[in-house]
């Protein structure tokens, strides 16, 4: 065995280990983006996303029955409030209601430093143009 087949021995060893170290080096990335993308939610975020669905779920519960269109077309926050209060009561809540250019409705000054909201928006009804939103401020969740 000649020095020719020492060194091209030699070679494929080196030219092993840099293979070896690129794969462990695309491993470890691939499993970095896996867990950075694929991250479960903490747990207080899960039960804002619950509190969010539940309010969204009301508004849309409500809409379907006809109430909701009604009592923003009247700009009523007061009475969206009381329907919503069979889907979200566990929670301290209140309603406003917005045009595209400001709010129709009070905003409600609240003391709380964690508060969510949701949003439904509404064209009008049938033959009546009047783009509303209803937004429902949630805050005591923990």
């Amino acid at each position: 065995m000649g020095l020719g087949w020492r060194l091209k021995n030699k070679r494929w060893k080196m030219k092993g280990i840099s293979f070896t170290f690129e794969a462990a080096i695309a491993s470890i990335l691939l499993l970095s983006v896996i867990i950075f993308f694929f991250k479960p939610l903490q747990s207080s975020q899960a039960s804002e996303v619950n509190h969010k669905v539940a309010a969204y779920n009301g508004l849309k519960i409500l809409d379907e029955t006809g109430g909701l269109r009604e009592n923003a077309l009247e700009n009523n926050a007061t009475a969206i409030k009381n329907d919503l209060s069979a889907y979200i009561s566990y929670l301290s809540y209140d309603v406003a209601i917005f045009n595209k250019t400001s709010n129709l409705t009070a905003i409600p000054s609240i003391s709380s430093n964690d508060v969510i909201s949701v949003s439904y928006f509404l064209a009008g009804d049938i033959g009546n143009y009047s783009a509303k939103e209803v937004r429902v401020f949630l805050w005591g969740f923990d």
